[in-house]
């Protein structure tokens, strides 16, 4: 029986191919739901989804000198 050999580069290019893949799995996962999320979602307009304050505060104060 022969066992192959597997210098530390090999090691390196399985290990690093194992958390690309799982970081991969991870974002198309969430990429995903939130397509679904967003299919079932209603959508909102501009107008609603800012706050009252943040329109007041978003215009500059003018003053007369």
């Amino acid at each position: 029986m022969t066992i192959g050999y597997l210098d530390p580069g090999s090691g390196s290019l399985i290990a690093s191919a194992v958390v690309g893949g799982a970081a991969a799995a991870g974002v198309a996962v969430r990429q995903a739901r939130h397509r679904l999320a967003s299919k079932f979602s209603r959508k909102r307009s501009e107008a609603e989804t800012t706050p009252p304050e943040a329109e007041s505060a978003a215009e500059p104060a003018t003053t007369d000198t």
